[in-house]
């Protein structure tokens, strides 16, 4: 079985991979000539991101407050609690480190909504080293990033 480390969320075909991202980084958003949402340094148009940090509290089956260090946002969970709600129970609780891949959307008001698609739970005996890494991924992921793009 894979550990948690080693579990990545799903992408169909359909579905843009998820970057690697702090949440202060989405702080600094724009959009695109499309509608797109436009972020980070690297001005990517992202659809999804993939985010960790600890639950801080939690509003019912709805939202959960997630805090990654950077800053702290509001996931909208409804979806993903009706879908699974086995991780209702259990990885969307106060004080848990989780790892979530979440949809990116924009009101016409300019307010960013944050879908989570998946949660999972990286707070086990084994996953000590996992909050400080998950800073070393990000920056990877950007400098892969910039290289693709020729930056």
């Amino acid at each position: 079985m894979a550990s948690a480390r080693e579990r990545q969320p799903a992408e169909g075909p359909d579905k843009e991979a998820a970057m690697k991202i702090l949440l202060a980084e989405l702080r600094h958003i724009g959009l695109d000539s499309e509608g797109r949402v436009v972020c980070t340094s690297l001005k990517q148009r992202l659809e999804r991101v993939w985010l960790q940090g600890y639950v801080l509290c939690r509003d019912g089956d709805d939202v959960v407050d997630l805090d990654d260090g950077s800053a702290v946002m509001s996931l909208d969970v409804g979806d993903l609690v009706a879908s699974s709600p086995d991780i209702a129970g259990s990885a969307l609780q106060a004080g848990r480190y989780i790892s979530c891949v979440c949809a990116l959307e924009v009101h016409p008001e300019g307010i960013l909504d944050l879908r989570a698609e998946s949660a999972f739970a990286l707070d086990a005996p084994g996953d000590a080293m996992v909050e400080p890494f998950w800073w070393l991924e990000v920056a990877e992921s950007h400098r892969l990033r910039r290289l693709k793009l020729g930056n």
